[in-house]
């Protein structure tokens, strides 16, 4: 259903790229500081942030606020699709095409990287049913649903399955302002949102999030619906400026808004509407800076080149750098001796990382996302020639594959493979195993009851290598080592270290596994290695 007729043609508006641009460069500030302190946000003392943290993360305490740029994309998505679902012929066959050829091919591909990336890190088997619930949860944009997918393969892709299930949701804002008129549309959207978050953060408060109540609260606080409101913002903008219509929001108190989203961040019953200030500050910028006269016209045309270039590959960026940047500060650590990497100058060496991540990104914008954009737009063109329609109102002329767009594409696949396998080489040689990944392989290895799956030695390095990641301080892993120097032959070393994972135990009120390990030690004593168990697990840190 068309809402209205157009009255206005809006052509590319640099604004956006600019916004997008400051939103990826504000994205990046934050994963960097979390890369440094494995942390990026002050810790909650009852209802209020405490300040209980190194005092060089409190001077980098902005930094810790820049996850707002995901508000900023969600805005900016919604005007992007709004205009250009209006201005291409409102219609829905070509929209979804378009849809999933400009942000699939890119995803799936990373998807794909940091599967493979991950491979030697967690030390999975391509082919388990973990793997493929992972792959296939990430490939159908569902993997927001539930808390062993959502920060899986690469923390930064919920977003992903929430903008994909917002395109969904589109055809049904469409039918609403149409039925309705924005206004009514948009007061319900930010009643929902509003009540999501509400109770999602009420529950929050009153420590109540692992009830059944609180787990409700968190899917539909990770739904679509939980940001349908922040992202129509941008699509009402959009269907305003195309109707030569005042723009919605411009009388909105930019200052008061801006005060209630800085004490959202301090006030645990305001966080869960962080999200949601920050997004009508960004709807009311964008109304504002719209609504100045000659916009396009405004800024010298190289003044923000480069931020708009890097908002032009922030969707690659936004795929790739929080991985990349994670396993760059392994690369850290191991050029730049501890004495001489404070948070502070770590945080900086990071940031230098960029001059990695965001080529690296350029690369992967012009291999996956060009191409998948163009192959949708052939797409769509062969299906309106097939079908007769005039679905377009010009043809997309095919690309012609000269021997400079052929030489272009192939330099620019070997070069985005050079960056790709050396970022596989610091990965694989730098990067130590996930303790969990070490763990459950070393029991296996120290306790199978099949010979053939049994490797003493082996088993030792793993464990030990768990071990003194965790400084010695899980039961679960340090009885894995006593199993795994049983294993071995070196039966004093596994007492030692029996009786340790019993003190352990027994220092942390593990009741069970003070138990387990009691019985263990009694085996050890007697030059009896253990058998026949599954592999202990424990959740992933």
């Amino acid at each position: 259903m068309a809402v209205a007729s157009i009255k206005n043609s809006v052509k590319h508006l640099e604004l956006l790229d600019h916004l997008r641009g400051l939103a990826i460069l504000a994205v990046l500030l934050f994963h960097s500081l979390s890369t440094v302190y494995g942390y990026d946000v002050l810790p909650w003392n009852g209802w209020f942030r405490g300040f209980s943290v190194p005092t060089s993360f409190l001077f980098f305490l902005p930094i810790s606020l820049a996850n707002v740029g995901v508000s900023i994309f969600f805005v900016v998505s919604g005007f992007c699709i709004h205009l250009s679902f209006q201005q291409q012929g409102q219609q829905w066959r070509s929209f979804f095409i378009r849809r999933i050829f400009r942000i699939c091919p890119a995803y799936l591909a990373a998807l794909i990287f940091f599967t493979l990336f991950y491979m030697h890190h967690f030390r999975f088997d391509l082919m388990s049913g973990q793997v493929w619930t992972q792959l296939l949860s990430h490939s159908f944009f569902v993997h927001n649903f539930s808390t062993t997918t959502i920060g899986a393969v690469n923390g930064s892709f919920w977003s992903m399955a929430v903008e994909f299930q917002l395109y969904l949701l589109y055809p049904a804002l469409i039918f609403l302002a149409g039925k309705w008129g924005w206004q009514r549309a948009l007061m319900l959207l930010a009643g929902i949102e509003i009540l999501i978050r509400g109770v999602y953060g009420l529950m929050e408060t009153l420590g109540a999030a692992e009830t059944t109540g609180g787990n409700v609260s968190w899917l539909f606080s990770i739904s679509p619906l939980g940001y349908w409101f922040s992202w129509a913002m941008g699509a009402a903008i959009a269907d305003a400026l195309l109707k030569n219509q005042p723009l919605p929001f411009l009388k909105s108190p930019l200052k008061l808004w801006l005060v209630l989203a800085m004490v959202s961040y301090f006030a645990q019953p305001l966080f869960g509407f962080r999200f949601l200030l920050f997004s009508l500050i960004t709807a009311i910028v964008i109304s504002r800076q719209l609504s100045k006269p000659k916009l396009e016209n405004k800024t010298p045309a190289n003044k923000f080149a480069l931020l708009s270039k890097i908002g032009l590959w922030s969707y690659s960026l936004y795929l790739l750098h929080q991985p990349l940047l994670n396993v760059y500060s392994y690369a850290i650590n191991w050029l730049v001796p501890a004495e001489f990497r404070p948070a502070p100058v770590a945080f900086l060496i990071v940031v230098a990382c960029w001059l990695i991540v965001i080529p690296f990104s350029f690369l992967w914008y012009q291999f996956f996302e060009i191409p998948g954009i163009a192959l949708g737009k052939r797409i769509i063109q062969k299906l309106a020639a097939r079908n007769e329609a005039a679905v377009l109102t010009k043809k997309i002329p095919a690309p012609v594959k000269t021997a400079a767009v052929k030489n272009n594409f192939w330099r620019t696949a070997g070069v985005l493979l050079l960056f790709a396998v050396g970022s596989f080489l610091v990965a694989f040689k730098l990067m130590p195993v996930e303790p969990v990944a070490n763990n459950n392989l070393a029991w296996t290895l120290a306790t199978s009851p099949d010979a053939k799956n049994r490797n003493g030695a082996r088993a030792v390095i793993l464990a030990e290598d768990a071990c003194q990641q965790t400084q010695f301080k899980q039961t679960i892993f340090i009885g894995t080592l006593a199993a795994a120097y049983a294993e071995a032959g070196r039966f004093d070393e596994a007492i030692m270290a029996a009786q340790r994972a019993c003190d352990v135990a027994a220092m942390n009120g593990e009741t069970n596994l003070l138990r387990k390990n009691q019985e263990l030690l009694a085996s050890y004593q007697n030059h009896q290695p253990y058998r026949d168990q599954p592999a202990p697990t424990q959740k992933k840190p």
